[in-house]
């Protein structure tokens, strides 16, 4: 009689459990460190401010192989289209939680912010977003490093291919 009663509740637990267990699952294998971004932010600071040609290799500490660069009001779930995989810059599950629902769709919402997402042999490894009074990246699309583009200062804090 005892066991009946405790079997119910239990296959309850379990039914609920399940989805957590996915879920937490998910954020584990979409999280990445993100070590670096802050200090890619300095070194672009650092380079906007001498008004100098540079390429975006010189200003990061991660091996990548790919730079998209996100325009204000990009959702979440068009950069995920573009890149084809899903990733997570949270430090907790409770972040992550939040992040997946409309609340995280949008991080790109005012029109001052821009991103660059950076990626290695299909995954992302680096995710920077910046403030385009920073460095406004809009004129650029992609940065490919085997055929890395020599970006440079332009009026307004624009960043534009570097023409010679």
């Amino acid at each position: 009689m005892n066991m009946k009663k405790l079997l119910i509740p239990t296959i309850l637990v379990v039914i609920l459990l399940i989805p957590f267990g996915v879920s937490y699952f998910s954020f584990q294998s979409q999280q990445i460190a993100n070590q670096g971004a802050k200090e890619f932010s300095l070194h672009l600071q650092a380079v906007m401010s001498r008004h100098q040609p540079f390429k975006i290799s010189d200003l990061t500490s991660v091996e990548w192989d790919r730079v998209y660069v996100f325009h204000p009001y990009t959702s979440k779930s068009e950069m995920e289209k573009i890149t084809a995989i899903r990733w997570s810059t949270s430090h907790s599950y409770f972040d992550y939680l939040l992040e997946r629902t409309f609340l995280g769709e949008y991080p790109l919402d005012d029109d001052s912010l821009n991103k660059l997402v950076f990626m290695k042999d299909g995954k992302v490894v680096l995710d920077v977003t910046l403030n385009r009074a920073e460095a406004d990246f809009t004129d650029v699309k992609e940065i490919q490093q085997d055929q890395e583009l020599t970006l440079e200062p332009a009026e307004g804090n624009r960043v534009v291919v570097f023409t010679p």
